[in-house]
Parts: structure tokens; sequence; C-alpha cells
């Protein structure tokens, strides 16, 4: 069947943007093809219960397929939803959400419209880029379509300009700077909520002199760089290693989200739409209906802006984080906006929700926001144990989110209500926030 080019009718669609039809009764998905189109695509790969194929002609176009406007979209693995018309977008991520918990979950839940995104490109206040070098050349770019080749362009429809910008700059450096960047494996670039100050790290760095001449460098052909970080080491959370070296500028990112103000290490986690992220926060409170007499456990609380948004709305709130500078820089922020009632602790919620658990800790609600993996099977048993009336699950993947939530209900918790939200305009992410019951 392999290179045989057939016909076939798109009734769904993934959120790796592909079109799923059937030919002959054997699943077919269809890069770039959309619900309601008829197509001619050729096989490409075939499996025993499904088959991959690539679009050839449309011969009929459903009324929701808009022109992206990116002109790699057909290559990079980012935006793979750009051909869709946006309102479509939101139907369908909410359609994954559904499916997801009903299908791996066991939930028939109430899931809600998805809350769209005010700005569709130029949103995204935290970017990742991958490396490589070309007769002397640094290129940086984001992984093709299905590949580890680079794109041709640093520049980002939904990258904040001053990223953009930084990145350009990057792929512009004298020669001279060549050597010390010899060992670069990715640019992380984060800025803060109104744009307009950004940090930098070079992963893959240990300090030198040659870095710090190059730091001082970029901030002076960019003033609104006011960080620059290298790391290195083996890998102990996400890309980053255990040796940082601050090599000009700021040691923490100042920023304002949702009225608290925030310093942010450059290896901790925020979430890369602010204008979103306050619309999340605002949604957990909606959730959580605090009275002001609860104790309020945020479990992978990062830098605490989950936690100090609902401050003032409980008596107490526990912040439980595994990366230490994150931990750190939570209480800074809680000082910063004179919050008295948050404490945060440094470790894996799996082992340290025991911990307070045994010491009596009396809490009625948990938010969890666990990294795209998820929780552990321990920390959901932790939770299960610490008995808590009401759980908040944030997450960015629907099939990790629906997995645990089985989990959670079979400890004897249900499922309220689901909420979710566009996080990632054009790309195939959804954002939820579900709302769990102790039964």
């Amino acid at each position: 069947m392999v290179e045989q080019i057939i016909e076939l009718d798109i009734t769904s669609l993934t959120s790796r943007g592909d079109g799923l039809g059937r030919h002959q009764g054997l699943a077919v998905f269809v890069s770039g093809a959309l619900p309601g189109e008829s197509v001619r695509a050729r096989v490409v790969q075939v499996k025993k219960n499904y088959a991959w194929a690539t679009l050839l002609e449309l011969m009929g176009q459903a009324k929701e397929r808009v022109l992206p406007a990116c002109p790699f979209f057909y290559t990079c693995g980012g935006c793979v939803l750009q051909h869709l018309a946006y309102e479509a977008q939101l139907i369908w991520k909410r359609q994954w959400l559904k499916d997801a918990l009903q299908r791996i979950g066991g939930q028939s839940a109430e899931v809600l419209p998805t809350l769209g995104a005010q700005l569709h490109t130029g949103y995204r206040d935290r970017v990742q880029l991958h490396s490589s070098w070309h007769q002397g050349i640094l290129k940086l770019g984001f992984y093709g379509r299905g590949s580890r080749k680079l794109t041709d362009s640093v520049s980002c429809l939904l990258m904040r300009p001053l990223l953009s910008q930084i990145a350009q700059t990057l792929t512009e450096l004298p020669p001279d700077f060549a050597e010390c960047l010899a060992s670069l494996d990715h640019v992380t670039l984060r800025c803060d909520s109104a744009g307009e100050q950004a940090m930098l790290t070079l992963v893959g760095l240990e300090e030198q002199e040659g870095l710090s001449n190059l730091a001082v460098w970029l901030m002076e052909r960019e003033p609104r760089l006011v960080s620059v970080w290298a790391n290195a080491g083996k890998p102990v959370y996400g890309i980053y290693g255990d040796k940082w070296s601050n090599l000009a500028g700021l040691e923490k990112l100042p920023d304002s989200i949702g009225g608290l103000r925030l310093q942010v290490s450059p290896g901790a986690f925020t979430q890369i739409n602010a204008a979103q992220a306050r619309r999340l926060y605002e949604c957990v409170e909606h959730y959580a209906a605090l009275s002001g007499r609860e104790t309020v456990v945020d479990a992978y609380c990062g830098v605490g802006a989950i936690a100090l948004y609902l401050a003032d709305k409980a008596l107490s709130v526990i912040g439980v984080e595994e990366y230490a500078p994150a931990v750190v820089d939570a209480g800074v922020n809680a000082k910063l906006n004179g919050i008295g009632n948050c404490h945060f602790f440094p470790g894996r919620v799996e082992e340290v929700l025991p911990r307070l658990t045994a010491e009596g800790l009396p809490a009625q609600t948990v938010v969890l926001d666990p990294p795209r993996a998820g929780c552990t099977v321990a920390a959901l048993g932790a939770l299960t144990e610490l008995k808590p009336e009401r759980i908040i699950y944030v997450s960015c993947d629907p099939a990790t989110l629906a997995r645990d939530i089985r989990i959670l209900c079979a400890g004897g918790y249900a499922v309220h209500e689901a909420q979710p939200l566009d996080m990632f305009p054009h790309t195939g992410h959804v954002e939820a926030i579900v709302s769990l019951q102790r039964l």
C-alpha cells in the first residue's frame, strides 16, 4: 500500500494537525488535511491499524480552511493549526479535551467552551531555540515538522517581537565570539508580560571571559536585554544543567502578572502567555471558591504565582516545588507583594505532601499544576491521603491529565467541570482547568 495514491474523506483532526479519514476500513492520517475535506493523498507508511499519507490534492475544501500567515508553516513543527480558522481551533481543542477525559479518564464530564486568546500572534513570552553551526555561522531555530532539522529563520509569529529581535542579533555575532559558543546546545529567551525587558540563557556553556564579553556586547546592542546567563552540566531540570553563571545584568527578571509583582530566575517555569495566564488564575480562583477560612496547597507551584494570587482569599497557602531556585523566587515574591500567609517548601510533591499530612496539615483545597508528563502515581496517592475537599488540576496535556484524573476518581473524587483555555493559539496544545470534588 506504500506509495499508493488514495482518495478519502476527512472526518476528524488530531492535535498534531493531521486530518483523519478511513480507506477500506483503515484509519489514515493525512498531514495538512482538515475535517470536511475530500483529498487525494499518497500513502507513505503503513502500520497494523493505521497509515500515514501526504496530501496531494484538495478535491473539496473545508470552509474553515485559511491561508497560513507564516511562510514556514509547512516545514516548522510549531504552528500545526495555522491553516484552520481560529474559532474552529477553539472548537477542536474542546473536543480533544472531552475525548481524552472520556477515552482515557473514563469521565463524561461537562467541558465548557474553550476560552480564546485575545492575541493570536506575538504572545509567547518564553521560547527555546536549538542551535547548530554551519561554516562558522551560528544557526538558531525550531525543529522542522517530524525532524531534527532546524528551520531557516529565528523569527516566529508567535514570539514577542523583542525575543525575535534578540534571537536575530545572536545570529549576527562577530566571528570573535564563535569559539566561546562552540558547545552551545540551546538558547532560551524570556521577557516580562509587557514585552519590555528580556532574559537570555545560553545552554551548554560554562562561564568564561569570552562569554562575559559576549553578554556585554549583546546588552549594548539591545538595551532591553537586562540579564544574560550561561548554563552547563548534565540536564537535571528539563534542558538545564546544575551549573549557572550570571554573565551580565540582573539575576532575576522583574515582571507583573494579575496585579502581582514577580522576580523570576532563568530556569524557573512561568506560563508562556501572560494575558492568558491571568485568565487561568481567575479560573482557578473561581473553582477554589475560597471563603477565607481554607488552607490551600499549591503543588508544583513554580515561582508561586497561583499561590500568591489566591493568598488574600485563603487563610493560608502552602506551595510545594521541586526546582529549588523557583522556591527561592516564590519566597522573594511573597515578600515583594507583602504577603505573609504563604509558605513554600522545596522537594518532590510525593515526598513533601506525606510529611505535611503526618504533621496534621488541614488542607481543604489543592491546586495541581504539574509538568506536561503529569503527576507520579506516588504524588496522586499522597494527595488522596491528604483528603482535600476540592482539587483543581491545571494541565497542558489532556492525555496525562485524563490518566491522572482516572486515578483520582478511583481514590474518591468526582469531576465537577472542565474548562479548556487556549494558552497556545495556532498550536495543538490545550490548557485545561478541571475541578474535582471529594465524594
